[in-house]
């Protein structure tokens, strides 16, 4: 099954010092042959997070720097696609999240859902209240 990766699923295999690297490398390689994209969304969470000293430390990284980890990670012999939104939010998904949290785990389900793959979360929330659309990634 193709996976879109939730933001935590695409940025600790980026990251060496993050305490799920060696756990989300291997789920990554392993599941990158069946298809996998993030959401336009989550490239960018994950482009921000990798330049943000308070995430990073000393090891913060310049954009340039930051663009080349991403983009890297997209392509190779299993390249990534980058899924943008073709339409807004359902509100009846939006309607079902019980707090601010949810929000954008509702909205990669959808986009998930509409593009054909499920949406690859360490989230036990998002895992909960959509199995049918997400898979655990681990």
């Amino acid at each position: 099954m193709k996976s879109l990766l939730d933001n935590d699923v695409f940025f600790a295999p980026l990251v060496r010092g993050h305490p799920s690297h060696i756990l989300s490398r291997r789920w990554l390689d392993k599941f990158k042959p069946a298809g996998w994209a993030t959401a336009s969304e989550t490239y960018l969470a994950v482009f921000r997070l990798l330049m943000n000293p308070k995430v990073m430390g000393s090891g913060a990284l310049t954009a340039s720097a930051a663009l080349t980890a991403v983009e890297k990670e997209l392509s190779g012999p299993h390249p990534g696609a980058v899924v943008v939104a073709p339409k807004r939010p359902a509100r009846i998904l939006l309607e079902k999240a019980t707090g601010h949290c949810q929000i954008l785990d509702t909205w990669l389900v959808q986009l998930a859902q509409d593009s054909g793959y499920k949406l690859a979360a360490h989230d036990t929330g998002a895992l909960a209240n959509w199995p049918e659309h997400t898979l655990h990634a681990r």
